[in-house]
């Protein structure tokens, strides 16, 4: 890619995309309507732009939400930047921010995760507290009111991991259980219902998790054996398991059973790893996501060509 080198790590928005590099340094480009590139401004970068303002830890991980970005930085603090209409920054507006702000009164923080429209963080005394819209609960903190500042969420003091979706968050635990909250109309909280949750609440049939990953409306868990679960909207087979429908209850992706070492979900479709170098996509495949040479979807996993880890 041209003026970028030395990627160590990288994460996507609904249009714009950031990569992190061996220097601790964030470069992003894309589409820059709400400032979510980082650099000022609100025109397209068709190239990366390195944000000069992360601060002297340098950056350690990036979360990207549908129109905003956040990093976590060397220090334990956070810096986010971009759409802000719904407090997502958490820098206690509701303004646009085109380049990083601090995240307001946050803990030392441990991993991020960023949602539509809302931030998740996990702080490094496995608490998880959430940031910005709340129609539907997926800051877990049993309202329904935005929080342009981070509010914990309630009954998870154990948290390993967090990922967020569209307007849902979960939690891995650290036995292994995972907690959902928020948006459920497709089923992606897990717990076998499609109510809404203000609430964390359990994901059943998940005992064991090692990672979690969170789509559009559904969500994916690797179990410690390597096999897979996934549940929730399925309208393209994003779930993997060789159907359309939709499902409140995780199920296994055939195929996927016993060696899978991470996942990835997007907005209609997912992806593995597995324990052989291997990369396995399956969902929708309109603009080729799914990497199998086609642009036909798939309800169950294909291999990625030519792609070894």
């Amino acid at each position: 890619m041209p003026g970028l080198s030395g990627i160590r790590g990288v994460a996507a928005g609904s249009y714009h995309t950031c990569a992190l590099t061996t220097t601790d340094a964030v470069s992003c480009w894309g589409w820059n309507v709400g400032g979510q590139i980082g650099d000022g401004m609100i025109a397209n970068r068709l190239t990366p732009f390195e944000l000069p303002t992360l601060g002297p830890s340098g950056a350690v991980a990036l979360a990207m939400g549908s129109y905003h970005s956040c990093a976590l930085l060397g220090d334990g603090s956070e810096r986010c930047w971009g759409q802000n209409d719904y407090g997502q920054l958490g820098n206690g507006s509701e303004t646009n921010s085109g380049a990083p702000v601090g995240v307001f009164s946050l803990p030392p923080t441990a991993a991020i995760a960023a949602g539509g429209r809302h931030s998740c963080a996990r702080l490094e005394d496995s608490t998880v507290q959430c940031w910005g819209g709340n129609d539907v609960g997926e800051l877990g903190d049993g309202t329904t009111e935005a929080h342009s500042f981070p509010e914990p969420v309630t009954g998870v003091n154990d948290a390993i991991a967090v990922a967020a979706g569209f307007n849902h968050s979960c939690a891995l635990r650290a036995g292994g259980q995972v907690t959902c909250w928020g948006a459920n109309g497709y089923g992606q909280l897990g717990d076998g219902t499609t109510t809404d949750s203000a609430l964390p609440v359990a994901v059943g049939g998940v005992e064991g998790a090692i990672a979690i990953a969170a789509g559009y409306n559904h969500t994916c868990a690797v179990l410690s054996g390597g096999g897979l679960r996934c549940w929730g909207w399925n309208a393209a087979g994003q779930l993997g398991d060789g159907t359309m429908i939709d499902s409140p209850a995780p199920i296994a992706v055939p195929g996927l059973t016993d060696d899978v070492i991470a996942v990835a979900g997007g907005g209609f479709h997912t992806c593995a790893a597995t324990a052989d170098g291997a990369v396995a996509c399956w969902g929708s495949n309109d603009s080729g996501q799914l990497g199998d040479g086609t642009t036909v979807g798939r309800t169950s996993p294909a291999l990625v060509a030519g792609v070894t880890l």
